[in-house]
């Protein structure tokens, strides 16, 4: 994934006056961590956060330029977090992860489906347990998303973990037998809803 440019402010002030003073004019208040350095309060500007976001997506990553005491720091960074407004889905605030371009990282990758499974032409029924995949690879090598093609996926089939065809370099973490898509008949499908809601109320229960 091809790195991003972002500016950043450091900031000294961390009270609820200075961060609301910061939203009014475009920015938010940020934060940088990493293993290799103190934690930093930052602020960035809204819009360019935003758009980021939008066009590459939360694993986007970040060649970030910190302005700091007169000098300029860099820092290559991926989005670990975000808060939104709860009412106006407005970003308020950003966590951000320091990354060396030499270590592994872990990013959750979304899952987007590629044809039409003719099991569903025949009436099965379409679950896609896993909507993202948790993959380890370099920082440069996150993909923006993980194809899975189910041109070929007939009723009673399914695709796991270990079917997937992942970018040389990327590695998933999960257990190689999980269902990341499959087509059930509609009983298998009601089963697997009951067994699902049946394992929740046991959580709650537990809790």
């Amino acid at each position: 994934m091809e790195a991003i440019k972002l500016d950043a402010q450091a900031r000294l002030e961390r009270n609820k006056f200075h961060k609301h003073k910061l939203r009014k004019n475009g920015f938010i208040p940020a934060v940088i961590y990493g293993k290799s350095m103190k934690s930093m309060a930052i602020a960035v500007n809204t819009n360019e956060l935003q758009k980021i976001l939008g066009q590459a997506g939360s694993n986007a990553l970040i060649h970030m330029n910190v302005k700091r005491e007169g000098a300029t720091e860099d820092h290559q960074v991926l989005v670990k977090s975000v808060q939104r407004d709860a009412l106006r889905g407005t970003l308020i605030h950003a966590d951000f992860h320091q990354v060396s371009l030499k270590d592994m990282v872990t990013a959750t990758v979304p899952v987007h489906l590629a044809g039409s499974a003719p099991g569903v032409a025949k009436g099965g029924i379409l679950a896609q347990p896993m909507r993202g995949v948790e993959v380890e690879c370099l920082a440069s090598n996150i993909p923006d998303a993980i194809m899975v093609d189910i041109s070929n996926l007939d009723i009673g089939q399914e695709i796991t973990l270990a079917d997937l065809v992942l970018p040389k370099g990327v590695k998933a973490t999960g257990e190689g037998h999980a269902h990341v898509v499959a087509i059930y008949t509609t009983r298998a499908a009601d089963v697997e809803e009951e067994a699902k809601e049946e394992e929740e109320e046991s959580r709650e229960k537990g809790e």
